[in-house]
């Protein structure tokens, strides 16, 4: 067991954690690229967590993964039918309210990210590296909980809730860019 809710873990290797009795939410990192430039696994651990906590998550785990361009455009190609790679992915899992009622802790899913990816859009995008990386894992968490920007009034709202958690940490919403 952790002193805080939240921890990382570094490497190729994938981790595994069982706590039943454990309430917050618990956050990992895998780093699985080949580029040596270290990511800020500690500051994306704690926007992610405290997005899904603001978001009403009371209990709960995420796994987020840091991939190469190669290997998030497979993920994109297999699993949304797009060639290339792109920023980020959210896989959903469990439904956070599930723990509650079934007494176990959650795994709420998976957030993809590609560093190499956010690099190159930043400066058009969110405008620097660190406001992309915020911007990226918010996005890719509240993915998790069902958000969505296919539609107008969806993307409208996700947008709404991306600026709002952006705004802790001083980066302002690059808007809409759809």
């Amino acid at each position: 067991m952790h002193d805080d809710e939240s921890w990382l873990i570094v490497s190729g290797e994938p981790a595994f954690t069982v706590d039943l009795g454990s309430t917050g939410v618990t956050v990992e990192l895998t780093d699985e690229r080949s580029d040596p430039d270290p990511l800020p696994a500690d500051v994306l651990i704690e926007v992610v967590r405290t997005t899904l906590e603001a978001e009403g998550v009371v209990a709960g785990s995420v796994d987020i993964i840091a991939l190469d361009a190669s290997a998030i455009a497979e993920l994109n190609r297999t699993h949304m039918g797009h060639d290339g790679p792109t920023d980020v992915l959210s896989f959903p899992l469990d439904d956070p309210s599930e723990g509650d009622s079934f007494g176990f802790v959650p795994h709420v899913g998976d957030i993809v990210l590609c560093p190499e990816v956010a690099r190159g859009q930043a400066a058009d995008h969110a405008g620097t590296y660190d406001a992309e990386l915020h911007l990226l894992v918010i996005h890719g968490a509240l993915h998790l909980l069902g958000h969505d920007h296919a539609e107008p009034d969806e993307r409208a709202l996700m947008q709404a809730a991306e600026a709002t958690h952006l705004q802790r940490y001083g980066f302002d919403h690059p808007g809409d860019q759809q």
